[in-house]
């Protein structure tokens, strides 16, 4: 008895995780039967379809095409926010200025932006500058948080070593602030590939393979078992980054805290 409680605290979570997925399935299956319609498909209908999708080139060159887009998205937005976030962390008038610009960034509708770069720039491009304008604030601000939260102590002994600024920057402000740095980033890892996929539906691009592109061709046909058994492949790739994620900020977390 005493061996399957110390089995079943040591995987509790992972078992209750497993419970809570059937649930969702259940609850699928539940709401497809009540309503009856051809419009939200069984999961015993989608299921199928769902694994002929992986015998299929097409499913991996989508997968890729969205995966490549967000990390060019991330890319760029870690080496500008990287950049600015260092200048407001050493610089508060920088930091108050910019403040304006970051604080547009984080609440302008995606949606809205989606479309104002669809009319401006090419279709390959807008999901690309969509991920970017999510990422970059977030990974700005981990970074300001982490170097303004460095001990003064540290920098004035540093000063008094006659560090200049870049060597403090490299030496002592980027090394103690790394912690927050990978927190912000993998924050945007895991949002930006919902944001990724949503843009990738919304510009309709015919060309750039992706997730969001295959979800758009079977709405047009109305095809709901398609468009269902694509969306389960992206809550499937969208759950992985978010429990990787789980892991990396739960260890983060406990080295700020230390």
């Amino acid at each position: 008895m005493k061996k399957a409680k110390d089995l079943y605290k040591r995987y509790k979570i992972p078992l209750w995780t497993v419970v809570g997925i059937v649930g969702v399935f259940l609850l699928w299956w539940l709401i497809s039967v009540l309503l009856k319609t051809s419009l939200f498909p069984t999961p015993w209908v989608v299921l199928p379809e769902f694994f002929k999708l992986f015998a299929l080139k097409s499913t991996y060159l989508a997968i890729g095409g969205t995966l490549l887009r967000l990390i060019a998205s991330i890319a760029a937005g870690m080496i500008l926010g990287l950049l600015l976030g260092v200048i407001s962390g050493l610089n508060e008038s920088f930091r108050a200025y910019i403040r304006p610009l970051i604080v547009i960034f984080k609440t302008v509708p995606t949606a809205a932006v989606i479309y104002i770069l669809i009319v401006l720039v090419s279709p390959n491009y807008a999901p690309i500058i969509i991920v970017f304008l999510m990422a970059f604030p977030i990974i700005y601000e981990a970074i300001v948080t982490g170097m303004t939260s460095i001990d003064p102590n540290i920098i004035d002994a540093s000063s008094m070593d006659g560090a200049r600024t870049i060597q403090k920057v490299f030496r002592i402000y980027i090394p103690l602030s790394s912690n927050y740095i990978l927190l912000g980033f993998v924050s945007s890892i895991g949002l930006g590939m919902k944001v990724a996929i949503m843009s990738e539906v919304l510009t309709g691009n015919a060309s750039a393979d992706g997730i969001g592109k295959l979800i758009r061709n079977a709405a047009l046909t109305v095809d709901m078992t398609l468009i269902m058994a694509y969306s389960l492949i992206a809550i499937i790739i969208i759950g992985l980054i978010d429990i990787a994620i789980h892991f990396v900020k739960k260890r983060l977390k406990n080295n700020i805290k230390k």
